[in-house]
């Protein structure tokens, strides 16, 4: 049952003591495993070890020592009760793992989600109709899916909820049979090759006023560009937008606010694109990025990039795949650096650059990218939670209670803080209510001195 491939084994010398902790330390993982996956298969659990041990101690010392007939009674009547149990677990098991393998031999197709929604899987199991038996499924990769099983009579059914963007192209399910008492179950591990991609979910950030308030109409034409549009544009006012771009006469006639849009009449050469960068809680900026390509608001000729992928994404399902393959664990480093040389060769001039609202290894990573690089840089931060609730915590308060903040632990003012320079403004949006926020230190400077 313990698979251990002899490279493992003498992979490294175990000259030295580091080496000898790093041999150590795989052998026992391997060992867990291995025991863990036998474990699986016996029929009984912890809780029925005891049950059972409890009813033999008391058969033999109580009933037979003492020849009650009640508890002689008794105890061959519970006795029952857990033989059946383990029968029905096993012959559930036995079911499972039938109609599992035929599933298995038909293949499995492709299955895209949103985040935070739940749907339905291509996982239909028909069973046989025994009682007193619970048939579960647990998604083990990706981790980030959370699932709800549907049992009936005759047939098993499967409900998806990701918590987390990804794409895989395969996953990993623990299949259990268990009774209703807890006394028995059998489970064990099986790997599908299946096409998975959880796709991030805008929520409120699809609402017009978080979208329109970033297309303010401030960039200037190409010269050489192609004549389009009218001299004169005029659009509905969102919060945002500054009062000096107000038409007041028009207010005055209907009673409506409208702000004035630069006179656009020549086509602008693609030059912004946008970059995702992965790490702790980055879900709310995988979000806010959907919504801006969702919206648009990036051109005509749009570029994306993100963390974990190759090239610059142009078309709506290539940038989709990108930001679900950014999701993935085995994400380690910041590719933010070669995205934008190469976006400042094929003639952007512009870039969004989403990024977590943690600190992390990325954050110096990014620091030094934009240094290198020609192009306007706007960091955008999405926070997943009310910024109401967010409390800044004070040098003298993280002093005085020893307690540093940890790295994992969203702190967007920290970010903002970190990454604000004159030349790289900085902007957050509140996935909850989908506010945003331009300057973030006047925003907490106005929390303190009211609070």
């Amino acid at each position: 049952m313990l698979k251990m491939e002899k490279s493992d084994l003498i992979k490294s010398d175990p000259s030295s003591k580091g080496e000898w902790k790093i041999w150590w330390r795989r052998v026992w993982q391997k060992t867990r495993e291995g025991l863990a996956t036998a474990w699986g298969f016996v029929p009984l659990t912890a809780l029925g070890v005891v049950y059972l041990l409890l009813l033999g101690v008391t058969f033999y010392f109580i009933a037979l020592g003492q020849r009650d007939i009640v508890w002689i009674t008794a105890s061959i009547a519970l006795g029952v009760v857990g033989i059946l149990m383990v029968l029905a677990v096993v012959l559930g098991a036995i079911q499972l793992a039938w109609v599992w393998r035929e599933r298995c031999q038909e293949g499995w197709g492709e299955l895209h989600v949103q985040c935070g929604a739940s749907a339905w899987s291509d996982l239909q199991l028909p069973i046989w109709p025994i009682p007193f038996i619970e048939i579960t499924t647990q998604w083990i990769y990706p981790r980030a899916v959370e699932v709800e099983n549907e049992q009936g009579w005759t047939q098993l059914r499967e409900r998806l909820q990701a918590s987390h963007r990804c794409s895989v192209e395969h996953v990993t399910r623990r299949l259990q049979v268990r009774d209703i008492l807890g006394l028995a179950s059998i489970s064990w591990v099986s790997a599908q090759n299946c096409s998975f991609k959880a796709y991030p979910r805008p929520g409120k950030l699809e609402r017009s006023n978080v979208t329109l308030s970033l297309s303010s109409g401030e960039d200037l034409s190409d010269p050489y560009g192609s004549p389009q549009g009218d001299l004169i544009e005029m659009r509905q006012y969102v919060p945002g937008d500054s009062s000096r771009s107000i038409l007041w006469k028009v207010y005055a006639r209907n009673r409506k606010l409208m702000v004035r849009m630069p006179e656009r009449a020549l086509t602008a050469k693609p030059r912004t694109c946008a970059y995702l960068v992965a790490g702790p809680h980055d879900e709310a900026s995988a979000s806010f990025a959907y919504s801006i390509l969702s919206a648009r608001l990036l051109g005509e000729n749009w570029g994306l990039g993100a963390d974990g992928c190759v090239g610059i994404a142009t078309s709506m399902a290539q940038a989709l795949d990108f930001l679900a393959n950014s999701g993935n664990e085995e994400i380690t480093s910041c590719g933010l650096a070669p995205f934008l040389a190469e976006a400042a060769a094929k003639g952007y001039h512009n870039c969004f650059v989403f990024v977590p609202s943690a600190p992390g290894p990325w954050l110096l990573e990014a620091q030094r990218a934009i240094k290198e690089t020609s192009l306007t840089i706007t960091w955008f931060i999405g926070y997943a939670h009310d910024l109401e609730d967010l409390v800044e915590e004070k040098p003298w308060e993280r002093y005085l209670w020893m307690d540093a903040p940890s790295s994992q632990e969203p702190s967007p003012a920290q970010v903002g803080k970190t990454l604000y320079t004159p030349r790289t403004p900085v902007i957050l949006c509140e996935q909850s209510s989908g506010r945003l926020i331009s300057n973030l230190t006047a925003y907490f400077q106005s929390r303190q001195k009211a609070g």
